[in-house]
């Protein structure tokens, strides 16, 4: 499967939201390590796991570590990438962390952290969708230093690098990554209606 089978599906609005995320999002081995030698994508997990056990004192097993967008898919399914191939010497391999011991130790953390009130908006946003992106947080607080070296600290010959997004339980990963898939066929189809809006001749109209 491939992204002309993902757009085919996301075209199509009588195909279900949960059933393309079940067979795209959540199955079937990631691109990223197609033709990679066996129990490489459970060596870089286990690797992942060990370095958060390390910083944190708190076991995540490789189960709990989904990789995601186009290191999964092969494609970026984000509407301002939207389609965009995976490639291993630009991109990384984005891994979702599921863990609610995590969450909660670096949520706690965060509101004795004094942020300022856009990093605050910020990070309210993304806790209304059971996430924090390391990448807006990654100074204001020691979870998030520490975060920031371990996945820094993670090398793989099947990507750029490897980075993570922590996520409170599986219902929210699955939930944002509904919305991507929402997002994604709102842009297919209204570049499908500017199409053949183009294509209609003006006397039609």
């Amino acid at each position: 499967m491939g992204f002309p089978d993902y757009k085919k599906d996301l075209a199509n609005d009588e195909v279900d939201i949960n059933y393309i995320l079940d067979r795209y999002f959540h199955s079937g081995e990631s691109h990223a390590f197609v033709g990679a030698p066996p129990g490489e994508e459970a060596k870089l997990k286990n690797e992942v796991a060990r370095a958060l056990y390390a910083a944190f004192q708190i076991r995540v097993h490789p189960y709990q570590l989904v990789i995601c967008g186009s290191a999964h898919l092969g494609f970026s399914p984000v509407p301002d990438k939207f389609g965009k191939p995976f490639d291993p010497a630009n991109t990384d391999i984005d891994l979702a962390v599921v863990s609610p011991e995590l969450f909660d130790q670096w949520w706690t953390e965060l509101q004795t952290s004094g942020l300022d009130e856009p990093t605050r908006t910020v990070v309210s946003r993304d806790l209304f969708f059971g996430f924090m992106n390391p990448a807006n947080i990654r100074d204001v607080s020691s979870c998030g230093m520490k975060w920031w070296q371990v996945f820094g600290g993670i090398k793989t010959d099947r990507a750029q690098g490897v980075r993570g997004r922590l996520y409170r339980n599986f219902w929210s990963m699955q939930s944002y990554h509904r919305l991507a898939v929402v997002w994604g066929r709102q842009r297919l189809l209204s570049q499908t209606v500017g199409s053949s809006e183009q294509s209609t001749p003006l006397g039609s109209q």
